[in-house]
């Protein structure tokens, strides 16, 4: 459906994004950097490759 066909049918945008169930963009992308920041800060101090590269500098 072109914009235009849109306007003079009178159909608002976020009835579309409604029954076309696509996401708000902004919002998606909100929620991703909330998961992505639970993510980091779930991460330990002692994995397996940071312990690896303090062991080669101490030589």
């Amino acid at each position: 459906m072109t914009r235009l066909t849109q306007m003079r049918a009178g159909i608002r945008s976020s009835t579309l994004r409604q029954q076309s169930k696509i996401r708000d963009a902004a919002a998606y992308a909100k929620l991703n950097k909330i998961r992505w920041a639970g993510h980091v800060m779930r991460l330990n101090d002692n994995r397996w490759k940071s312990r690896q590269r303090v062991d080669c500098t101490e030589r």
